[in-house]
């Protein structure tokens, strides 16, 4: 009788033993799965969505409808506008926000930029691989309400990249971009367009 009592100690003791085996297997198991300890940044906008679809064509509306600033391009030929709205109310200021960027490329380099009805008060520089410029807009629906540049890209690789930062009042605001035929507006600035040197 007492060897059988202790047959059945030892039983019961392998049972609890086997049961808190398969519990450990099974919390590592879970947790492997949920990808417990792993750590680290999301992945930003740029890298799932890099745009390069949304810049073809240019805007078949007058830019002054919604006014911000136009991206667009035809094959490696760039184009940037920048727009005021027309029905913007009048302020006693002679001008309206002022619209600071840069361009970089990377692969490539940059060459024939030609101004579009840029005025005095204006500012545009380019160097091999970055464009910076400055744009005041008038406070007034007289003047040039359109204006801005285009420049050509000349790939050095099979993929080549342009990223985008623009400013309003040194202020990030994505919302007042628009890129392409159908006027996407990006999540981030600064914005990276990447894409085959043949497109």
């Amino acid at each position: 009788m007492l060897l059988l009592y202790v047959d059945m100690r030892n039983i019961l003791l392998l049972y609890k033993l086997l049961a808190i085996s398969m519990a450990s297997f099974l919390l590592v198991s879970c947790a492997t799965l949920a990808g417990v300890g792993e750590s680290g940044p999301s992945p930003k906008a740029e890298q799932l969505s890099p745009y390069d679809e949304y810049v073809r064509g240019k805007p078949n509306i007058d830019l002054r409808v919604a006014g911000g600033c136009y991206i667009w391009r035809d094959g490696n030929l760039w184009h940037v506008r920048i727009a005021k709205r027309l029905e913007t109310p009048q302020t006693l200021s002679a001008i309206g926000p002022i619209i600071t960027g840069k361009i970089r490329v990377k692969n490539a380099f940059i060459a024939d930029v030609n101004r579009q009805g840029l005025g005095a008060l204006n500012d545009l520089r380019y160097r091999q691989n970055i464009i910076a410029f400055r744009v005041e807009l008038p406070n007034n629906n007289l003047d040039n309400n359109v204006s801005g540049f285009d420049f050509a890209v000349k790939p050095t690789s099979p993929e080549y990249c342009v990223t985008f930062n623009i400013l309003v009042d040194g202020n990030k605001m994505p919302g007042i971009v628009h890129l392409g035929s159908f006027m996407h507006v990006p999540d981030t600035m600064p914005l990276k367009i990447c894409l085959h040197s043949f497109d």
